[in-house]
């Protein structure tokens, strides 16, 4: 094999956030084979308003190509769909698989992928080893934390010898450049003026609505920013999360609405001129992260402690210690998301007040009677 050039095929599948988590472990590969044909397989949603991997990944310098396929609901679509699948991949003659799967992928799931691979004609296969056993809850006692999932999936490169960083080191690099300073210079220019007022982002959507934070409580605590250090918001997310945004500026009476208003890429560029970012656990937090933004995270407490944590170490996390936490939910109908509830938003102005503190943002004097 060593006489011509290696043609790998990387499966990550999932939305926005899954795919950033991911990037340590793509940059990995890139770095281990620098010379390869590196091609991302990942899902699509038709019909749905989901970004694909490759809007944000085609400048970041990491793949040759990208595939992607559809999910399908109907079992017939979704038979043509895979066979369809299965005859691409293998006229792409890939040598070896990267399998970058969820961890919380079942045994049945993994095997099912490794024949349906095999079945495409690859023989070497990266990340199938090491799959961590997620905790499920007992009751009485707090879940266990874990490892985040981008470390869960370094680990698994490491055990095919794939050097990889230290636990807690691993960075997104998404190479943004001109391109994207300009989408945001022009999206500014039919703007108002911030007066040069410091941006500070805000994340209130999700696509699951277990994972919102109450929107008064965004409201409330950018409000009381606003009044004691004069920060300019900016609301970030997708077009979906549109009317949201505009909701919470009219209450806010300032700030830019930059959800579904610039690209992917774009979003990145903006986030990167905030001070910190006030988000659910969505895919804004991990872009913001990926940019080297501090977040301050709002957690559902849905999945397990520490598996989505975002990329880097000086983020502030809030997440409640509940009986029904590790439920998994997109929709919590018995109890009204009562672990984010828990969070108040006192609790979290604070923190909001002790970053601008720290970033040298002076709080506005009170006006004389």
């Amino acid at each position: 094999m060593s006489h011509k050039k290696r043609r790998i095929l990387v499966f990550r599948i999932g939305q926005l956030g899954d795919t950033i988590i991911a990037l340590p472990a793509m940059r990995a590969i890139r770095s281990h084979f620098p010379s390869a044909h590196l091609t991302l397989l990942s899902d699509c949603h038709p019909g749905e308003p989901y970004v694909l991997a490759s809007d944000l990944l085609c400048e970041a310098g990491l793949f040759n190509e990208f595939l992607s396929y559809p999910i399908h609901t109907n079992r017939v679509s979704r038979l043509w769909s895979m066979a369809f699948l299965l005859a691409l991949i293998r006229s792409k003659r890939f040598d070896t698989l990267v399998y970058l799967a969820p961890t919380a992928r079942s045994k049945h799931q993994i095997n099912r992928d490794r024949k349906f691979f095999r079945l495409a004609g690859i023989k070497h296969f990266i990340g199938m080893k090491k799959f961590a056993v997620l905790p499920e809850k007992i009751p009485g006692k707090p879940m266990v934390r874990v490892k985040s999932e981008a470390d869960l999936l370094l680990a698994r490169l490491e055990a095919d010898d794939i050097p990889v960083p230290a636990p807690g080191e691993a960075r997104a690099e998404l190479r943004l450049g001109t391109a994207e300073e300009m989408e945001v210079a022009c999206w500014l220019d039919q703007l108002p003026s911030d007066d040069g007022r410091p941006w500070i982002g805000v994340g209130p959507g999700s696509k699951m609505p277990a994972k919102r934070w109450p929107e008064d409580r965004f409201r409330e605590v950018v409000r009381e920013l606003i009044e004691e250090f004069e920060i300019w918001p900016v609301v970030f997310g997708g077009a979906g999360d549109a009317p949201l945004g505009r909701r919470l500026i009219s209450g806010w009476g300032r700030g830019f609405n930059a959800a579904g208003a610039l690209s992917l890429r774009g979003s990145a560029a903006a986030l990167q001129r905030c001070l910190f970012l006030l988000t659910n656990d969505t895919g804004t937090m991990h872009l913001g992260a990926a940019v080297g933004v501090q977040c301050v995270a709002l957690f559902s407490s849905r999945a397990a402690p520490g598996l989505w944590n975002p990329l880097g170490a000086n983020h502030i996390l809030f997440r409640s210690d509940i009986e029904c936490e590790g439920c998994g939910l997109t929709e919590c109908l018995q109890y009204h998301n009562e672990c984010l509830r828990r969070i108040s938003a006192a609790d979290v102005l604070e923190t909001c007040r002790e970053i601008l503190s720290l970033r040298n943002v002076g709080a506005r004097e009170p006006e004389m009677l």
